[in-house]
């Protein structure tokens, strides 16, 4: 299997640390953002499998930046929203530019780490006929 490229976009260098030791665990190669307008910049850069990309963000917003990724760049890459807000027009936008999965804030290591495995596990292949 080959190695997942995971792209974190997220302010918080802690959140963002926190992540990069996650995914080392699921052998994933780590690229990090500190705000929407570097995501933007390093995800045309290195093609990540996978982004993780929090809303709340000084500049430009999560769903500004990911109006830009799905616009320009990563039509087809799996987003997942992280957000410790529950604004109900921010996630219906969200879901309307087609994020993976919602990662809420405060979460635990075991509730990351069980979306990863999820986010990394290949699907089965479909047989004709079946």
């Amino acid at each position: 299997m080959l190695r997942k490229r995971v792209l974190i976009i997220d302010d918080q260098a802690g959140i963002r640390a926190l992540f990069r030791e996650v995914f080392g665990v699921f052998g994933c190669e780590v690229v990090e953002a500190g705000n929407g307008y570097e995501g933007v910049e390093v995800a045309s850069e290195c093609a990540p499998d996978i982004i993780f990309l929090d809303m709340k963000m000084p500049g430009l917003s999560g769903i500004e930046t990911l109006r830009i990724l799905r616009r320009d760049q990563v039509v087809d890459v799996p987003v997942v929203l992280v957000t410790a807000y529950q604004e109900a027009d921010m996630i219906s936008e969200a879901e309307r530019l087609g994020v993976a999965a919602r990662l809420v804030k405060p979460f635990d290591v075991e509730e990351l780490c069980g979306l990863m495995r999820h986010l990394t596990t290949p699907l089965p292949l479909q047989v004709a006929g079946m």
